[in-house]
């Protein structure tokens, strides 16, 4: 009797106990659970982009929970603050993958940040999805692990230029840009568009984040007959250059990628952003007005969730989690990360409910959305003037 218990209980320990998950599933996979990680700012200068995201991910993420999970299975998210910071971003990565050794990472923020920890990522066996960051490094080289919800900075300006060369007929065109790895991808992006549609450059300017004084800049561009502004900027900087053009008397066409693409922008300056265009892959819902009945159930329920109105990043966090949430039921209850994979990619004609763009992924592609989205500052407000812009 004796042999016969020890052999039992040695059987047990084998097998890692009758509550351990089996060892034929994958890593941050249990039998009633599923984990997924992120890093993002939650307290620096892009928490404005990292907490409403976080929140539409989460509220999504408790539909799904509330409702019995993924084939049983309950999604647990963790989330590692990084301030906007390589070196935390880089310490959350390696707790998130050896510490709580996640299924996937998803909404990860930042170009630096991504680019100094996705190769340990897939060295780990665990894929980057929708990382918050439109750098074409997020899916350019084709990479099995690497997915995208943005298209690139790169294209959003080539589309913007497409769309004015149109439009006003332009044909000299100048650029001004941040003096960061963001900025040197908007500049290729428009290097490609004057190579593809024959223009002139008038002007190529760079700037550091901190300046606050661009007077020197409109006057320089407005002498060189320039006839469209092109911008790679953040936030801040895209009010101050728009505003110090209009207060030069210039009013040629201004056009950035989706970084500004922001109520705060839209309301910037009272009233002094009025005609400012923006090129992004998805569309900014006025949430307060939205006729349809899902979206006004969707923002009273944010708002009883996180006690604050909704904003456009958390749009985007409420479709990437849904996303994922697609291809892990697809995959069905016997989950397996190239069986996760390989559904992302069977991901077609997906509709966003806040009237975005359709987004399809397959094995060749491995960024969702399949077209952009141009809008224009009126009234205050973000306006659609072409809701499927080619790039």
């Amino acid at each position: 009797m004796k042999k016969t218990l020890f052999l039992l209980f040695f059987s047990l320990a084998a097998c890692g106990g009758p509550d351990e998950p089996s060892s034929e599933l994958p890593r941050g996979v249990t039998a009633d659970s599923i984990k997924l990680g992120s890093h993002t700012d939650l307290s620096g200068g892009l928490a404005m982009w990292g907490e409403p995201m976080t929140n539409g991910i989460r509220m999504r993420i408790n539909e799904v929970n509330e409702a019995g999970g993924v084939h049983g299975r309950r999604i647990d998210l963790v989330v590692e603050d990084t301030q906007y910071q390589v070196p935390l971003a880089v310490k959350a990565t390696n707790k998130l993958i050896n510490v709580d050794k996640v299924f996937a990472f998803i909404a990860s923020m930042g170009t630096p940040h991504n680019n100094a920890v996705m190769q340990r990522m897939f060295d780990a066996g665990v894929p980057n999805l929708f990382p918050t960051t439109a750098a074409v490094s997020m899916y350019e080289p084709l990479h099995p692990m690497k997915f995208s919800y943005f298209i690139s900075y790169r294209d959003q300006i080539r589309g913007a230029i497409r769309y004015m060369k149109e439009k006003y007929g332009v044909s000299k065109v100048c650029l001004q840009a941040l003096a960061t790895d963001y900025g040197a991808e908007v500049e290729i992006g428009f290097n490609q568009a004057v190579e593809e549609h024959g223009l002139e450059v008038a002007y190529v300017g760079h700037h550091k984040g901190a300046e606050t004084d661009f007077t020197g800049t409109i006057t320089s561009i407005k002498n060189s007959g320039c006839e469209l502004l092109v911008l790679g900027p953040f936030i801040k900087d895209a009010i101050l250059m728009y505003t110090a053009a209009r207060d030069a008397g210039w009013d040629a066409p201004i056009v950035a990628n989706m970084v500004p693409y922001t109520r705060e922008v839209a309301i910037g300056s009272d009233g002094g952003m009025e005609g400012f265009y923006a090129s992004a892959p998805f569309v900014l819902v006025d949430l307060e007005n939205a006729g349809s009945e899902w979206i006004q159930a969707w923002v009273a329920k944010y708002i009883d969730a996180f006690g604050k109105e909704p904003v456009g990043q958390a749009q985007i966090g409420y479709v990437i989690a849904d996303l994922t949430v697609r291809a892990l039921e697809a995959a069905g209850p016997d989950l397996t990360m190239d069986g996760f994979l390989a559904e992302l990619e069977k991901i077609t004609d997906y509709k966003d409910p806040f009237g975005g763009p359709s987004m399809s992924l397959s094995p060749e592609k491995h960024v969702a959305g399949d077209y952009l989205v141009l809008s224009q500052v009126q009234d205050g407000k973000w306006v659609v003037v072409e809701p499927e812009l080619e790039f």
